[in-house]
């Protein structure tokens, strides 16, 4: 397993691998190239809030955002990404955002979170926050947004 730390003080001369997760820096250094996204998430940080489902990119309960500085226009673009199909190397100076990150029952939900469980938007809930990502990447992208 990779040696990780959470934002120690110091710099190591080679960091590795260095994103953020929820808003959290995560450097790690002897990474294994076949582990995903998804893995990474849910076994060295402990967040199950990422579910794994088709384990094929199809049915969406392990979509987290990830935000990435546009080097054209120096914005930041915000993509939703099924975590069971990306390595963690390809968030190699991203954010990540898990449906922990942007809010619980033990803090505050998010809208879109408070209105989908409002309006008993959810079966099993096993998907619900691949879908809940899924919202709040549109809305992150797109304040208001209109039906097409």
């Amino acid at each position: 397993m990779a040696e990780m730390e959470l934002e120690a003080a110091g710099s190591a001369p080679d960091p590795g691998l260095v994103f953020f997760v929820n808003g959290g820096k995560v450097s790690c250094s002897d990474v294994d190239p076949e582990l995903t996204l998804l893995q990474f998430i849910r076994t060295t940080l402990g967040l199950c809030g990422t579910k794994l489902g088709c384990a094929e990119g199809g049915c969406g309960a392990c979509t987290v955002m990830v935000s990435r500085l546009a080097q054209d226009d120096k914005s930041i673009r915000h993509y939703t990404v099924n975590a069971c199909l990306a390595p963690v190397c390809s968030v190699h100076g991203c954010a990540v955002t898990t449906v922990e990150g942007i809010g619980s029952t033990k803090t505050r939900l998010h809208p879109v979170q408070e209105r989908i469980a409002r309006s008993h938007g959810s079966q099993c809930g096993f998907c619900t926050p691949g879908i809940v990502m899924s919202m709040y990447t549109l809305l992150r992208n797109n304040p208001q947004p209109t039906q097409a």
